[in-house]
């Protein structure tokens, strides 16, 4: 069945201030795991051991081109001890030019090849940039998809394909099989950039939830960028639409 996580940059601030804390919050709202993006200055053994204790699972790590190209060996060793071999770019700068997009994409075909040696599944996880046509008329995410599936799996955010007018349900269909986790967050209108509990926003999820589960996506990784008051009131709101609708589903 489909599990899902917490994107754990949801929460920053909180994990700067009370990692574990935050860890045990997250179980206690009974989500399956997380997404990390950093371990906030715990050794990757006592994350673990907090994990395990209270069952949450490791769905993957985010991590920027910065340190995927300089710090990868380490960040392998990290994953083997947290019980996961899927690690995640997390950004880019939206390319300004298709010459530009053909750069960053060789970058990240270098630490695809290296992530591959090492044992790791390298993902990609969009924003809305590299949705933007390019010179020819292609987009980044289309070079990318490109790359063997092998070599490279797409972290579909949900909510970014929206806001770049493209149709998250067709990205899900063409993707299928390919796209492991997926990121699960609203927003109120395109262009706005307010982001809102899953279900409260536009990005409409009683048609994306569905499409997402019919392509067989083994996370959906609630997220939201920003949150105004107690976040975990939030974040309890957004894991009840997603729960409903994987039980619809099952």
């Amino acid at each position: 069945m489909t599990r899902v996580g917490l994107m754990l940059y949801t929460v920053r601030d909180e994990c700067a201030n009370d990692f574990e804390g935050v860890l045990r919050k997250v179980g206690e709202l009974d989500f399956d795991g997380v997404e990390l993006f950093d371990l906030h200055g715990h050794d990757a053994s006592t994350v673990r051991g907090w994990l395990d204790e209270l069952g949450l699972a490791v769905a993957g790590r985010h991590a920027g081109l910065d340190a995927l190209e300089n710090e990868l060996p380490a960040l392998a060793e990290e994953l083997g001890v947290l019980g996961t071999n899927r690690i995640a770019l997390s950004w880019i700068d939206p390319p300004e030019s298709g010459e530009d997009a053909r750069a960053v994409v060789a970058r990240i075909e270098a630490i695809a090849g290296r992530a591959h040696e090492l044992g790791l599944e390298l993902g990609f996880h969009n924003h809305w940039g590299e949705l933007a046509p390019l010179d020819d008329g292609e987009t980044t995410l289309d070079l990318l998809a490109a790359f063997p599936p092998d070599r490279l799996w797409l972290e579909l955010d949900l909510a970014w394909i929206w806001e770049a007018c493209a149709d998250p349900v067709a990205l899900l269909e063409r993707f299928e099989g390919r796209t492991p986790l997926v990121h699960v967050k609203d927003l109120r209108a395109r262009g706005t950039r307010e982001f809102c509990a899953v279900g409260d926003g536009a990005v409409g999820y009683d048609r994306v939830l569905p499409a997402a589960l019919a392509a067989g996506v083994e996370w959906l990784i609630v997220e939201q960028d920003e949150i105004d008051g107690p976040p975990f009131d939030t974040i309890a709101r957004s894991l009840d639409v997603v729960r409903k609708a994987v039980a619809v589903a099952a």
